[in-house]
């Protein structure tokens, strides 16, 4: 089963989305976190669909994706994107931020960019993990998934938390009510860029939480704020994926050109 999120893509989404106290406490843990904070940017590609970024910094190249939701660049915006090649992540990581849906996705790909994960994490899948642990329970997936139908199936009782009004959506009035008792939490990563992942994870947790996605940051802090499965992604081949970016591609037709899912479980050590 494959975790290509199709919730991301609204087109009610407002464009200016500033971050409210715990969501903006949430990015200023993540951007201290950054692996690579200081590797110098030398490529972006932007398309209708992805952001990426390429950075070196330390013999290391670093390689960021996140969602644009839809979002495209004001004028001010594109004059950014020449500036950036030659600054460094951490500059471009701030623009989380800021208010501008388009600076806000710039900024989680280039948060992403600095982050490395470890080296021989088990072959988890996000889908299959979350199928196992709702047997018995209530699961709520945030975002709808290729893998939705699979997995109601699979589960007890399914929720699927959705801001487009689509078949077998889950009232939104019933969300915080479900999401205090529920067993299992599939949150996507793009909850970052709309400033609610911080808010998911407050409002649930006593769930096995999973956050799903391309746009998941990679980074511990996550684990410390519930989080229990970091199903992510790693960019293996830059120049291909981002040409594809550029083409205007969605993520699920670009993944298999250079992208390697991958599923990083909570330390032992975080509590």
């Amino acid at each position: 089963m494959k975790s290509t999120c199709t919730h991301a893509d609204h087109p009610t989404l407002p464009a200016h989305r500033p971050a409210q106290s715990g969501e903006l406490e949430l990015i200023n843990e993540l951007i201290e976190s950054m692996r690579h904070p200081e590797a110098l940017i030398s490529e972006i590609a932007v398309g209708a669909h992805f952001i990426g970024i390429r950075a070196e910094g330390n013999g290391a190249e670093c390689v960021g994706l996140a969602s644009t939701l839809g979002a495209a660049a004001t004028a001010e915006e594109k004059r950014l994107l020449d500036e950036l090649p030659g600054t460094s992540l951490a500059r471009a990581a701030a623009l989380l931020k800021t208010a501008s849906a388009f600076a806000i996705s710039l900024g989680a790909a280039a948060l992403n960019a600095s982050f490395v994960p470890p080296p021989d994490l088990p072959n988890l899948e996000a889908s299959s993990i979350m199928a196992e642990k709702g047997k018995h329970g209530e699961t709520v997936l945030v975002g709808e998934f290729p893998f939705t139908d699979w997995l109601r199936e699979q589960v007890k009782t399914l929720h699927l938390f959705e801001l487009r009004d689509i078949p077998g959506r889950t009232s939104p009035a019933l969300w915080d009510e479900i999401l205090s008792r529920c067993q299992v939490l599939g949150l996507t990563g793009t909850t970052l860029i709309t400033r609610a992942m911080a808010a998911y994870l407050e409002k649930a947790p006593q769930a096995y939480t999973i956050i799903i996605g391309p746009t998941t940051p990679l980074s511990p802090v996550l684990f410390s704020r519930g989080a229990d499965i970091l199903a992510g992604c790693r960019v293996v081949s830059p120049k291909p994926v981002f040409e594809a970016i550029r083409q205007g591609m969605s993520f699920r037709d670009f993944k298999k050109l250079g992208v390697r899912f991958l599923a990083w479980p909570r330390p032992e050590t975080v509590a």
